[in-house]
């Protein structure tokens, strides 16, 4: 991995980690489960999620009759669920990953949640900086938030 690389995918690490529990569960969730382009293979998903310490559960199969549209003969696909980590446990895997998986995992998963409603951001490097300050921002706005409600009351 190239040094400028290096540098915002460590920068990215950092403000997503200062990001509240709340916060960051939020954001990991938005990127999350169900929400890759159908372009990742399932095993790659898979991989990603298990990474980020959520767990694969079979969701209860539903009845679907014919009519809505599947072929006689075929079965529909299960619904998949994952199941979140708490927090803390993704807080910890988050801080624990190296920054090539971080870049593998993390980078990569809110590159395929965020390209395609900010492509402004470009990709490597230029995407790398745009999240970090996207973050930072984050971050910024609910101490902005949370200070001004407190001297409300």
């Amino acid at each position: 991995m190239r040094y400028q690389v290096q540098t915002f995918v460590k920068q990215v690490q950092v403000d997503l980690l200062a990001l509240s529990d709340a916060d960051l569960c939020h954001i990991i969730d938005q990127w999350g489960p169900g929400k890759a382009p159908s372009s990742v293979s399932h095993d790659a998903r898979e991989v990603t999620w298990s990474a980020l310490g959520y767990t694969f559960t079979p969701a209860e199969p539903t009845h679907l009759s014919h009519s809505s549209g599947t072929m006689p003969g075929v079965e529909p696909e299960a619904p998949v669920q994952w199941l979140a980590p708490s927090p803390h446990h993704l807080r910890r895997l988050l801080t624990e990953m190296t920054l090539q998986q971080f870049a593998q995992h993390v980078i990569a998963l809110a590159f395929q949640a965020l390209h395609a409603t900010h492509p402004e951001w470009g990709d490597g490097s230029t995407f790398n900086a745009h999240l970090a300050n996207h973050l930072r921002g984050m971050r910024m706005n609910r101490q902005r938030h949370d200070q001004s409600t407190r001297s409300y009351r």
